[in-house]
């Protein structure tokens, strides 16, 4: 079987696993096996007589079903040729999205297309791509939630300490005993101090106080204090 023939089976193979993920090939009658008596129905990116080689796009998705707006995605542009596959396709990360390291997809192209040399390699390629995307999309599933966990934690933690006090061991409570005595003690001693100076009533909080003093007072002006005060003068 020759290099195009082999090209074209892994073609056929690849359309009819991954109809949805593959473009940039247009149906037409490529050739016909006398030998099979079949006719290939293949999608390639231009016509033989400009390309005889078959070009097409692949996008490749994680295994998961998970529609998740991060869901990563690669789409790569394959180019086969005159010496693949003994010699590896050209491979190209056109586009891709939510991919942490663009870099290491592209060695783990370039690992397995050597890994696999004399062999078709897009479907063992486009397998293995696809779980590594799944378990970047996994870890990223689980940062995710544990973020969210750990701000629900410290979000609890400084409800919880809102109605905390402070712990009481015996040097703090000492401590705290000797302060709260002195503030009493300073407490008390204004207050007797307020005491005393509130029992020194002014002549006016007399009279408000002691009616009669206001009284007696009338009576001497009037008459007779007045004439006691002269007697004793005199």
């Amino acid at each position: 079987m020759s290099v195009k023939d082999e090209q074209l089976q892994e073609i056929e193979a690849l359309t009819s696993i991954y109809p949805d993920e593959i473009t940039g090939l247009f149906f037409f009658i490529l050739v016909i096996y006398l030998y099979f008596c079949i006719i290939l129905y293949l999608q390639i990116s231009t016509v033989l007589s400009e390309d005889p080689y078959p070009k097409f796009k692949l996008m490749i998705k994680p295994t998961t079903n998970d529609e998740d707006e991060l869901r990563p995605f690669l789409l790569l542009e394959v180019q086969f040729h005159a010496n693949y596959p003994e010699q590896s396709p050209e491979i190209t990360i056109i586009d891709s999205a939510n991919v942490d390291d663009i870099s290491s997809f592209e060695s783990e192209i370039n690992k397995i297309c050597e890994e696999n040399l004399g062999m078709p390699v897009i479907f063992t390629l486009a397998s293995h791509l696809s779980e590594q995307l799944s378990i970047q999309s996994e870890n990223r599933q689980v940062r995710h939630q544990e973020n969210l966990e750990r701000k629900q934690r410290e979000e609890e933690e400084a409800e919880q300490k809102r109605f905390e006090g402070t712990c009481v061991t015996v040097e703090s409570f000492i401590k705290w005993k000797v302060k709260f005595d002195a503030e009493r003690a300073e407490l008390t001693k204004t207050i007797k101090i307020d005491d005393s100076e509130s029992k020194k009533l002014t002549g006016r909080q007399l009279f408000e106080k002691d009616r009669s003093l206001y009284d007696s007072d009338i009576k001497f002006i009037s008459g007779e204090g007045m004439f006691f005060f002269f007697f004793q003068i005199y």
